[in-house]
């Protein structure tokens, strides 16, 4: 990360979201990023682009916590686990913006100075789509997380101006990225190769999957079908006829995936420090028997699944294999005649998400053939993925037309070999959003908890957790930590953790200065 002076890295996958040492109103909007200084030649271009492609993420563990789907598996939760469970406030949020607008700011630059170059035709155009598409990724985030924000789209010689010219309607600023997503789309300049074979650059592709996203958002389900069906339907994309394909060693780059971040090895992941097991919270017979016979030694679980959704899982259901892990059974074999002399099955503590592990898991089936070191990983972030735009292009077809022949073959796509479940014969929105939480479990761009936001359903789904856990059978310490989830939102205005608060330090610098930044109403 090139600004590592101004800020301290702290790995969220959602948004790269980022601990600020100190705050976007501070930061010289210049940088080395300028119209004087950049684009005389591909190099130069190749560079901006790459600094562009840091900022992007996938929504990360802290956007499942909180949910029907994830919790926390931290005996006592640490300060950034906190945020995913709604105990913060407007001068503690841990979810601060200074990466995303200093993206914003280089896709400003980018797009400023390649116009000024002397490059070919070729060079401009796929800087200023891929510069528009990284933009959009930002502002869009942005939007759908915070709702009203800052937004410029030009040069600024100082980003203490951005505090001067306030929020802007969110609606606005997404209808703006549609409309330059769909520019660097027409423009013939982005790649309609797969991401994989694309060196890992946004394609045609995952501008309309972001375009479909926009518009899900922006409940414009025509104009989301639009992108879904291209996407789908025309795009080289495919769905590996196993689920668990995607995750297997050496095929960590694979055609699901429509958008990523790519990592190299050795160098600090995502997915596999969230998904370890906490050893702390086990107990002994499970750490120094079932741990260690799958070669599970290190770990502190910062995302584990409730057991309520857990259960949901058919147990014909291909996925809960790679995504349900909550207990390991050791046999003792006859050396000589192979038989099963006895077992033992060791419960655990927590429900841990072998797909996510990067180790020996499942044990019936090693999605890995070997460890890999801790906290180190060249698997990718998978962003923006093809089960995705088909679950959410089932949603759309519902939206138009309910259980209409057209949502039914998106939601059964490759369902019965990929899943090993028969097809629905009629669907509701219950079962679509079963479906997105059983198949997207720990991924994606939106995470679940956008989800819930944007169906209206955030309050009353973490509202209704504690009795779901109850009868889940749920350890005790899950059940606290769901009623603890459960009161901040019944205590809070209804619709508070839908949005979230402007960092209370900006709201006081643009005071400072006379500004415009205002706090979102939710949080005054």
């Amino acid at each position: 990360m090139k600004n590592i002076n101004i800020i301290k890295v702290l790995m969220f996958a959602f948004l790269g979201i980022f601990i600020s040492c100190s705050n976007f109103l501070d930061e010289d909007a210049k940088g080395l990023l300028t119209p004087e200084t950049f684009f005389k030649n591909e190099a130069e271009a190749t560079l901006a682009l790459n600094k562009l492609n840091e900022g992007v993420g996938s929504s990360g563990f802290l956007f499942f916590l909180g949910t029907d789907v994830g919790v926390s598996g931290r005996i006592s939760l640490a300060a950034s686990h906190k945020f995913g469970a709604y105990d913060f406030d407007v001068s503690d949020n841990r979810l601060k913006w200074l990466t995303q607008y200093s993206n914003i700011k280089d896709a400003n630059l980018a797009l400023a100075s390649i116009v000024k170059s002397d490059l070919s035709d070729a060079v401009i155009g796929n800087v200023v789509a891929q510069s528009y598409f990284f933009r959009a990724f930002q502002y869009i985030n942005l939007a759908t997380t915070y709702g009203d924000v800052p937004y410029w789209r030009d040069e600024l010689t100082n980003l203490e101006e951005l505090s001067l010219i306030g929020q802007t309607d969110a609606t606005l600023i997404l209808q703006d990225m549609i409309a330059d997503l769909d520019s660097a789309i027409k423009s013939g300049y982005l790649s309609t190769d797969t991401w994989g074979d694309n060196e890992g650059r946004p394609t045609v592709w995952a501008a309309r999957m972001l375009k479909a996203y926009a518009h899900v958002w922006l409940k414009e389900w025509a104009a989301a079908r639009t992108e879904l069906i291209e996407v789908t339907t025309n795009s080289p994309q495919t769905l590996n006829d196993d689920y668990a394909d995607m995750y297997r060693e050496g095929n960590e780059i694979h055609s699901e995936i429509i958008f990523g971040k790519e990592y190299l090895t050795d160098v600090l992941s995502t997915n596999n420090t969230t998904a370890r097991p906490n050893l702390a919270a086990e107990s002994s017979s499970v750490k120094n028997n079932a741990f260690k016979d799958v070669g599970m030694t290190n770990g502190s679980a910062p995302f584990t699944l409730r057991k309520s959704f857990a259960d949901t899982y058919d147990d014909d259901d291909k996925r809960k294999l790679y995504n349900v892990w909550d207990n390991h059974t050791i046999y003792q074999i006859d050396e000589v005649t192979k038989d099963t002399i006895s077992s033992t099955n060791y419960k655990f503590a927590k429900i841990y998400i072998p797909k996510l592990m990067r180790g020996l898991v499942p044990p019936s089936d090693p999605l890995m053939l070997e460890h890999e070191a801790q906290n180190n990983s060249s698997a990718p972030e998978r962003i923006f993925l093809l089960s995705d735009a088909y679950l959410l292009l089932a949603e759309v077809e519902f939206m138009i037309g309910g259980s209409s022949s057209a949502a039914l073959a998106a939601i059964n796509y490759k369902r019965t070999e990929r899943v090993g479940l028969p097809d629905y014969t009629s669907i509701t929105m219950q079962d679509i959003r079963n479906e997105r939480a059983w198949e997207l479990c720990g991924e994606g761009f939106w995470g679940r908890k956008r989800d819930l936001i944007r169906w209206g359903i955030l309050d009353a789904t973490v509202i209704g957790l504690p009795a779901a856990e109850t009868a889940a059978g749920a350890s005790t310490v899950a059940i606290e930590r769901a009623q603890d989830e459960a009161d901040f939102i019944s205590n809070a205005p209804a619709g508070r953790y839908t949005q979230y608060p402007v960092p209370l330090v900006d709201i006081l610098q643009s005071e400072a200065i006379g500004g415009a930044l205002k706090q979102n109403p939710l949080w005054e």
